[in-house]
């Protein structure tokens, strides 16, 4: 997700119909350039090189974003064909091999073609983390680009939210609740015992109880598009 005011002028944005190395191509209204939705960059016209400011958001199913924002206003869409019916037109794509309509630019065999990652950026450096890895170990404590991190995730919502782990002068470690569970992804901070909820970053009982870990703006994507783009990302879990 990006904000839409660049240099004090309010934009615009749709899509193009194109593709750049494996991912969507938007336009803006005012100047007719075109803009990776990836990497949220121009890359064609008078606004090419200028970069889009990153606003945090996650990516989750419905019933948990209603839990969490119970006052969600929601955009009504007229539903018809397979929609109506609740059909992805996508299934067969997302379970075979394929990499896109462009093929790979980058063959990169670290991960498998489709594999789902949370990517992050920081600084100059970019990390990938797969979905394979957080199903198995859904609060990872981290650094890239000398910045602390924490990573959760949620294999029932396969929603993923990062933050930055310090609070204050302090560095938190985080592990999951004990009473943790899919309707109520909890963690703690080992310093002082505080209980956060890990879609939000807010402190909801202990010592810090009311205070909000900042966010970190990521990307959900496929292994191939994300390496297409960041041929040099780390990835956790994996030998780099």
């Amino acid at each position: 997700m990006y904000a839409r005011i660049i240099d004090g002028v309010e934009y615009r944005f749709g899509v193009s119909g194109k593709l750049y190395r494996n991912g969507l191509v938007m336009y803006d209204d005012v100047t007719g350039s075109l803009w990776s939705q990836v990497v949220g960059r121009g890359i064609v016209g008078d606004l090419a090189g200028t970069e889009l400011e990153w606003i945090s958001a996650i990516q989750t199913d419905w019933a948990t974003w209603k839990g969490l924002h119970p006052d969600t206003l929601v955009i009504a869409k007229s539903s018809y064909g397979r929609d109506a019916l609740g059909l992805d037109p996508y299934e067969r794509y997302y379970r075979n091999d394929s990499a896109g309509v462009l093929g790979r630019a980058n063959q990169d065999e670290r991960l498998q073609v489709k594999q789902y990652i949370i990517g992050l950026r920081v600084g100059d450096q970019v990390k990938a983390y797969p979905f394979s890895v957080l199903n198995a170990e859904p609060v990872i404590n981290d650094e890239l680009a000398g910045t602390p991190v924490a990573v959760f995730f949620d294999s029932e919502s396969a929603a993923g939210a990062v933050f930055d782990r310090r609070q204050g002068r302090r560095t938190l470690t985080f592990h999951l609740a004990d009473d943790a569970n899919s309707e109520n992804l909890v963690v703690v901070d080992r310093e002082t015992g505080s209980r956060w909820q890990a879609m939000t970053g807010e402190a909801i009982e202990g010592p810090l109880s009311g205070e909000h870990l900042a966010a970190v703006p990521v990307t959900q994507a496929f292994w191939f598009g994300w390496v297409d783009h960041y041929p040099d990302t780390l990835v956790y879990g994996v030998e780099n």
